[in-house]
């Protein structure tokens, strides 16, 4: 079995109502097959890559099916595809949404000191419960099976999340990749990792839902738009940080604060660990 991987990307920021993060884990042979079959499906219709907000409004790379009468034929039938190839390849999905409102509730000044914003609260939710998966899934007959995460390279608040999952605190330490190839401004091309791209549509897809249901106007799960009720189907774990969640973060890391200065040294990496483990 080859090293397992989790794309992840976030929909949303600090200025909307939600902010989501979320992604799915599979081995890198299985990434390598669901890159070539996605790619090849979208350039079927034209498209360069996915991205779930242009995919809605027939902007950026679907902008040429904006003036198409069966635009939204064409769009249902990608959609139908492009799950078919996501289900046939990955394992496990995880995500992870903070309503702004709630967040911007807790201290600034304890928010700066220990660098915690709203994307990487959600991030270390994530990363969390991807330690979670590998540890009861795969740890028992593959003990050494190398794991990593990626998440997209324009994320906001990656600095803060790099503070957090470092080396010593025993978490999995992230990396960063394009969701597109892109070329740089020296002419150097990057190669884009293309399952951000389907962690885009999921993390978009779980705001959208939680927008909708904080609303009224969704009340059930059957009420969900077609794509998330997919996603369900799939194996996985998602949360929600409302008012009272973000209290008790709010708690926790006020015991991280109030370390005596002589004691940060020798304790501040065990208490990092337990609040992230605790989040």
């Amino acid at each position: 079995m080859a090293a397992l991987t989790v794309a992840f990307d976030a929909s949303g920021d600090r200025r909307a109502a939600v902010l989501a993060v979320a992604g799915f884990l599979s081995s890198e042979n299985d990434w390598i097959s669901f890159s070539q079959q996605w790619s090849q499906r979208l350039a079927k219709d034209g498209i360069e890559f996915f991205r779930a907000v242009d995919a809605a409004s027939f902007q950026g790379p679907f902008k040429h099916w904006q003036r198409r009468e069966d635009k939204e034929t064409l769009r249902k039938s990608l959609f139908q595809d492009l799950m078919g190839i996501l289900k046939r390849h990955v394992y496990h999905r995880f995500g992870c949404v903070v309503i702004n409102k709630s967040f911007d509730e807790m201290s600034e000044t304890l928010r700066n000191e220990l660098r915690l914003s709203a994307f990487a609260l959600a991030a270390l939710t994530c990363e969390k419960n991807v330690r979670r998966y590998i540890l009861s899934e795969w740890r028992g007959s593959n003990p050494d099976m190398p794991v990593r995460i990626v998440f997209e390279h324009g994320d906001e608040g990656y600095g803060d999340l790099s503070y957090w999952l470092k080396p010593g605190t025993g978490t999995i330490p992230p990396s960063r990749a394009y969701k597109k190839d892109t070329i740089q401004d020296d002419g150097l091309k990057i190669y884009g990792f293309i399952p951000l791209q389907a962690a885009d549509w999921l993390a978009y897809e779980l705001g959208l839902s939680v927008r909708q249901m904080e609303s009224g106007k969704v009340k059930k799960i059957s009420e969900l738009r077609w794509p998330m009720r997919e996603f369900m189907a799939i194996k996985g774990d998602a949360g929600t940080y409302y008012a009272h969640d973000i209290k008790d973060v709010e708690s926790k890391l006020n015991i991280l604060r109030n370390i005596p200065e002589w004691q940060k040294d020798t304790n501040l990496i065990q208490m990092s660990e337990r609040f992230l483990n605790e989040v």
